[in-house]
């Protein structure tokens, strides 16, 4: 069994690939996806329009998505259904091909592959980890959130900032932009089957104590790609159940860091 990691405590992360002809010195971008026939392309072309970056597919099934000619930038990757999974194979690849910097966009065209420049040279700047937020006070609003987004963000950014330290407007963003070494830490850890990925990357970060996380603004888009079918009236159960997944998420992060709950959250 194995012991629990106390903050400050974590193994470092694994070193430079053992082969230099590994080394890749573009950017990898994660695009997982799944059932977006209509959408996925666009995305990809977005990204190789955007940067010049590798592009990592992560199908869950369900894209009928193929390969663009006369590239060698994109690959595809089969992987199981549920983000957080292929979040964590995401990372295990970019890592194991030696990439210095990691991205991701969704597959859903919900971010704007044009703004990971801005991402991108924040990393460089020197954070570890740098987020595109949605509810930044400069991020623009195309389209107002539900009020269960809202709170549910509200809520989990506030126990990231008493359990962590970590004062941040988008907790559970899927855009976001991190180094080698960050990804190395988290492609071992990550545990996060579905939804939660982001928030369980924070957190592990976070009681580390060894890593700097930044945001830069992304628009809040909440109209158009379908997503009014996710936000309709009589879909917010579903919705407000995520609240349950991302308290599950934070628990089994305290637990296996060691971190005691009480002084955190009540003594402060």
């Amino acid at each position: 069994m194995q012991e629990p990691l106390t903050p400050g405590s974590f193994p470092a992360a694994p070193g430079a690939p053992p082969n230099a002809a590994d080394h890749h010195p573009r950017p990898l971008v994660l695009v997982p996806a799944l059932s977006e026939p209509d959408r996925l392309s666009h995305v990809v072309d977005s990204v190789l329009g955007a940067l010049d970056a590798d592009v990592l597919v992560l199908d869950a099934g369900g894209n009928n998505f193929s390969i663009p000619p006369h590239t060698d930038r994109v690959t595809v990757l089969e992987v199981p259904q549920g983000v957080g999974s292929a979040v964590r194979r995401g990372l295990e690849h970019a890592v194991r091909h030696g990439y210095e910097v990691v991205a991701r966009v969704d597959g859903d065209g919900q971010h704007d592959p044009a703004l990971l420049k801005d991402l991108l040279s924040r990393q460089q700047s020197g954070s570890d980890l740098v987020l595109a937020s949605r509810y930044h006070p400069r991020s623009a609003v195309v389209a107002e959130p539900p009020t269960d987004r809202v709170a549910l963000n509200v809520m989990f950014r506030s126990l990231v900032q008493q359990v962590c330290g970590l004062r941040l407007t988008d907790v559970v963003t899927g855009c976001w932009v991190m180094s080698r070494e960050t990804a190395a830490f988290l492609a071992e850890r990550i545990r996060t089957r579905e939804y939660g990925s982001t928030l369980e990357m924070l957190m592990l970060l976070g009681l580390a104590g060894r890593f700097s996380v930044s945001e830069v603004p992304h628009p809040a888009i909440y109209a158009g790609l379908g997503v009014e079918e996710r936000y309709t009236a009589d879909r917010r159960a579903s919705r407000c159940a995520r609240a349950g997944t991302y308290l599950q998420v934070v628990s089994d992060v305290m637990d296996r860091c060691d971190a005691n709950a009480w002084p955190r959250l009540i003594q402060r």
